[in-house]
């Protein structure tokens, strides 16, 4: 698959592993051991796993000889990722990264420990991969050297223990090794000819996207030293802009905290930036070579660290070029971070706020930064059909494919819908029914 529509829909598949992975209490049964009362992964309102991709990339299952520092899922097994491989010599270089939200609490990691969000034993053997390196029309290269990366660790490839972590009320621990599973992937792919590389370029969509924010420059370090070819490397997130935001009524999850349903249970949970502090420390992250965090982000927020495991406060020292893909009414987080179904007038103005309010977050992707650029949709979606979204006659991987050519640059390479949600309701029907309806006029 390496069209440009084929791309977006294993964009979408990974996209899905965020939209899809609050898998019901009925269908998960924790590990061996004490375990801590069922209850869902996430506040993702499904019952399913996620599906994968057709293909025929074999899975590979890095070695665990390290000890504390070898790469492995939730469940201790080992990290699995896809490899493909050009058939024509290619130098280019892909990786796609999945997503699937978080695991908010210990328990929430338990409970994912025995899906394909936590374990690589229920992985495929084979599964697609498709490239990111776009041609001048918006498609992209039929060939690459292409690694697809499942999401096995619960905080977008950013933790670290060496030792398994208990899970409270249980004799059950769970592993956090993400960060190890990412280094792993890139080790691999050095002594498997990314050191020849001339080209590069990285995505992921919904935590996956957070993830290419995170760790663009990361990967970027390591080709600078170790491919002496490298011309050019690349980043595109893909609904990987999660805003630093208050939900609807303001709950905390408290007074049940942690580790109990109210925790992360829209209605009553607590905000995302809670959650994501307490992902930060649960997940022991940290800064600079040997961490997950970029250094220059902790030198903005040593008080509040944790606010670098999020897009809005560390994209500004993100060194590596992107062009972001995003909604500013992105369904998930007006499900999840506002948690809401903007059904009465107030919070279907609260809806038309986070839209606002995500504009101003968007503001260091674009201000006095004149390498990124970005393609921003007024459709209510995550798994969204960017094929089929146009702005100034252009649909985003056309867009982007400008940009990577250097046909624009700086605001010229940032593309944004003005109107109100689902391009003030004409986002509708066909290809846009994967647009959430949004009442009009407002109640």
């Amino acid at each position: 698959a390496n069209c440009t529509r084929d791309l977006e829909t294993c964009l979408t598949i990974a996209i899905m592993l965020s939209a899809l992975c609050a898998i019901s209490a009925a269908t998960l049964h924790a590990p061996t051991g004490t375990a801590a009362p069922p209850r869902k992964c996430n506040p993702e309102l499904s019952s399913q796993l996620p599906t994968f991709a057709p293909g025929t990339a074999p899975l590979i299952l890095l070695p665990q000889d390290k000890g504390g520092e070898s790469p492995a899922c939730l469940d201790g097994s080992p990290y699995g990722f896809w490899f493909q491989p050009s058939t024509t010599g290619s130098t280019k270089w892909s990786f796609s990264i999945a997503g699937g939200g978080w695991c908010y609490d210990e328990v929430d990691c338990l409970c994912r420990a025995n899906t394909t969000l936590g374990t690589s034993t229920l992985l495929p053997k084979t599964n697609g991969c498709s490239c990111v390196n776009p041609n001048e029309d918006g498609t992209m290269d039929v060939d690459c050297n292409c690694i697809s990366m499942p999401y096995s660790d619960g905080a977008s490839f950013s933790g670290f223990r060496a030792e398994p972590w208990a899970v409270p009320n249980s004799t059950d621990t769970v592993t956090f090794r993400g960060i190890k599973n990412l280094d792993g992937v890139i080790d691999f792919a050095m002594a498997h000819g990314m050191n020849k590389a001339t080209e590069f370029a990285v995505t992921g969509g919904s935590a996956g996207g957070l993830s290419t924010f995170l760790h663009a420059d990361r990967i970027a370090n390591r080709l600078k030293a170790e491919a002496p070819n490298i011309k050019r490397i690349t980043a595109m997130p893909v609904v990987g802009y999660f805003l630093d935001h208050d939900n609807f009524a303001h709950t905390t999850g408290f007074p049940g905290g942690p580790n109990t349903p109210e925790w992360s249970t829209p209605g009553t949970g607590a905000n995302y930036t809670m959650w994501m502090k307490y992902v930060y420390g649960m997940q022991n992250m940290s800064f600079g070579e040997d961490g997950a965090l970029m250094a220059a982000c902790e030198a903005k927020h040593p008080t509040e660290p944790w606010l670098c495991f999020m897009s809005p406060h560390m994209v500004d020292v993100i060194q590596t070029p992107f062009f972001m893909l995003n909604s500013k009414y992105d369904a998930w987080q007006l499900a999840n971070e506002f948690q809401s179904n903007w059904v009465t007038k107030a919070e279907q103005e609260g809806v038309l706020q986070y839209g606002l309010d995500f504009m101003k977050q968007l503001a260091p992707v674009y201000t006095g930064v004149q390498k990124n650029g970005a393609f921003i949709t007024s459709c209510i979606c995550h798994g969204c059909p960017f094929p089929d979204l146009m702005l100034e006659g252009k649909n985003p991987y056309q867009h982007y494919a400008d940009w990577f050519y250097g046909k624009t640059q700086g605001m010229a390479s940032i593309h944004i819908d003005p109107r109100l949600p689902n391009g003030n309701g004409t986002l509708s029907g066909g290809a846009f029914s994967r647009c959430s309806p949004f009442p009009y006029p407002l109640a």
